[in-house]
């Protein structure tokens, strides 16, 4: 490695941002603005603000609470386009259901099953857009927080691995 100049020369060739600074004046500390957020799962430092997760949901009580009219939650449930299952009605179509806030997966499941040819309940998965997979049957809607016009994805469950 090339040796470093003596202070108060220049290094020839080097661009003035490569150039270690030796005037001795201090570095100006960062805005605030340029502080990097911790990482995800880490806790924020003391006094830095945090920002809210997309996944936090509220508690069921909590979010029937935000809604107008809890019984009455427009959704749609969009089914995939799958042709290869002939007996289940698997057309790319939406399907619209006013549904109350504290109904259970369980019972939407069983509303769908007749408009999808006698899909098996047991067959189905529900898909959250910010949440994910909605796999417990026990829970409502509004434990997942499941909005008017929220739009769920029905996603055929498959058995097995690789083939």
């Amino acid at each position: 490695a090339p040796p470093l100049p003596a202070e108060g020369e220049e290094a020839a060739g080097v661009p003035p941002a490569k150039r270690l600074k030796t005037d001795g004046a201090p570095v100006p500390p960062a805005p605030p603005s340029a502080t990097p957020m911790p990482p995800p799962g880490l806790p924020a430092p003391p006094g830095m603000a945090v920002a809210p997760s997309q996944n936090e949901t509220l508690s069921e009580s909590d979010f029937i609470a935000t809604l107008p009219n809890p019984d009455e939650v427009p959704i749609c449930i969009r089914v995939p386009h799958d042709p290869s299952n002939v007996g289940w009605n698997f057309n790319g179509q939406t399907i619209d259901i006013i549904i109350k806030a504290t109904t259970k997966i369980k019972d939407l499941k069983g509303m769908l099953k007749d408009q999808l040819g006698g899909m098996p309940t047991n067959k189905m998965q529900l898909k959250h857009p910010s949440t994910g997979f909605m796999n417990k049957d026990g829970l409502s809607l509004a434990h997942f927080n499941v909005g008017p016009m929220t739009t769920l994805d029905l996603v055929p469950k498959t058995r097995g691995g690789r083939k």
